[in-house]
């Protein structure tokens, strides 16, 4: 199929599928799956070609962050059944102050993000934001969109994140230069997007809070003997999977290569291995830890894990097919013969293909690899174009991500919330983020 005639079929299927979620209230789920059969077949892959991909994206992400979510969600209901999230909750708002707990949600994030995918890092401070929202009267739209926004923007700009780290060696930038650059240049995202999320407008059109009535009900099934855990306590279960994964990401860069403590860093940061450790911990919370409680509570969250992972599941189905039609190589070669300078070149062309087909990383790596033969004629560094790429690569994340749909599922939102916090979100954030760079490229 020619380049053009590809491009009116991708778009005309992602509108089908936004329609279809939105106006016509189909499960994404269902959606995400029809609408990669429809894609492929109307972009030219084979049928059995098309179903063997559907089956390995969906397959292919679950082995990705499938444990990951399910052990975060297990980590969340014992911290919600215990009380947990709300002495989590109450540490945070006595040392940030109400008036700016989503500015500290959108540091967070940014914080957990650096040596973690954002997508478990949403999923293991989840229950802190709903503690959050509950305990500090903040509407759960705000603190859900900050926080969603601070993971996501190291996540493309800082290493040891694997696109940032992935594009430096691509393009052969300097990674100590990528990694102080790219903390420079999500300050910016960071807080714009925080004062966004915390504005008056959003708080007044979304200002639902956090649904307390499960919590009333599960914290009943807690014996009478049984007491909240210490704030202490409660941060054990979060805390010690994101430092287990910290020390991994930072020994695989220090350590020899093949040592003792590097395999020993990597088998206990992995993020299953760490959420694992973190579940254990969970279990810790409370005093008495029978059959009732384990049955209940783990069932209880394994039910609200089930759809989260099959609509994440068949968003990698959709990103698989997208990735196989080309439509990512055609948009980049498309803008990068359109004679667009300099600085402004590798971010259209990763903005177009996260736009085109849902996936930061693999936006980051394709465009990388599209610059690198003409990264000479740009006139920028490679750590200028690494991070320029960065910022493309979160403007405009929506349906075809699984980002999007774990936000949106995590955070209780309809789908046209979902665009507000999310797509309306990371295009302020790749602009914002664009500028920064832009800005820096005046002093490097």
């Amino acid at each position: 199929m020619s380049g053009p005639l590809l491009l009116v079929v991708v778009v005309a299927v992602i509108i089908f599928l936004i329609l279809l979620v939105s106006k016509f209230r189909l499960n994404a789920f269902l959606a995400l799956i029809v609408t990669s059969l429809i894609l492929g077949l109307l972009s030219g892959i084979k049928p059995v070609e098309c179903v063997k991909l559907i089956t390995e994206g969906f397959g292919g992400l679950m082995a990705y962050i499938g444990i990951v979510i399910a052990l975060g969600v297990i980590i969340g209901e014992f911290l919600e059944a215990t009380g947990g999230a709300e002495k989590i909750a109450e540490s945070v708002l006595k040392l940030v102050g109400r008036d700016r707990s989503v500015l500290a949600m959108g540091i967070t994030g940014a914080i957990v993000s650096i040596p973690v995918f954002c997508d478990s890092g949403f999923v293991i401070l989840n229950p802190i934001i709903k503690a959050l929202s509950r305990v500090g009267k903040v509407p759960l739209f705000c603190l859900s969109t900050a926080l969603m926004a601070g993971l996501l923007v190291t996540h493309v700009f800082v290493p040891p994140t694997p696109g940032p780290i992935a594009s430096a060696g691509i393009l052969g930038a300097d990674l100590g230069k990528v990694v102080f650059y790219g903390i420079l240049c999500s300050i910016p995202p960071v807080i714009v997007c925080s004062l966004w999320a915390n504005s008056k407008f959003l708080r007044n059109k979304f200002p639902r809070l956090a649904d307390g009535d499960k919590q009333v009900a599960v914290s009943q099934e807690v014996p009478q003997k049984t007491k909240s855990p210490s704030t202490f306590q409660a941060y054990l279960p979060i805390v010690v999977p994101i430092l287990l994964i910290v020390m991994q990401s930072f020994g695989k860069q220090m350590l020899p290569e093949g040592s003792s403590l590097q395999n020993f860093l990597a088998f206990i940061g992995h993020p299953v291995i760490a959420l694992l450790i973190g579940t254990a911990l969970a279990f810790t919370l409370t005093p008495v830890l029978n059959e009732e409680i384990l049955d209940t509570w783990v069932g209880r969250a394994l039910e609200k894990a089930t759809i989260i992972l099959l609509v994440t599941a068949a968003a990698g189905s959709f990103g698989k097919v997208l990735g196989a039609t080309g439509i990512g190589e055609y948009l980049g070669n498309l803008i990068a013969g359109s004679g667009v300078p300099g600085i402004l070149l590798p971010f259209l062309i990763a903005a177009f293909i996260v736009t085109a087909q849902g996936s930061a990383t693999v936006a980051i790596l394709t465009t990388s690899a599209i610059i690198k033969p003409m990264l000479p004629a740009l006139g920028i560094s490679p750590e200028l174009a690494v991070l320029a790429i960065g910022a493309g690569a979160v403007t405009v994340v929506h349906a075809n991500g699984s980002y999007f749909w774990v936000v949106v599922k995590f955070s209780d939102m309809t789908i046209s919330e979902g665009y507000w916090s999310v797509t309306l979100t990371t295009l302020i954030m790749g602009i914002v983020g664009f500028l920064s760079v832009a800005i820096l490229s005046l002093f490097v």
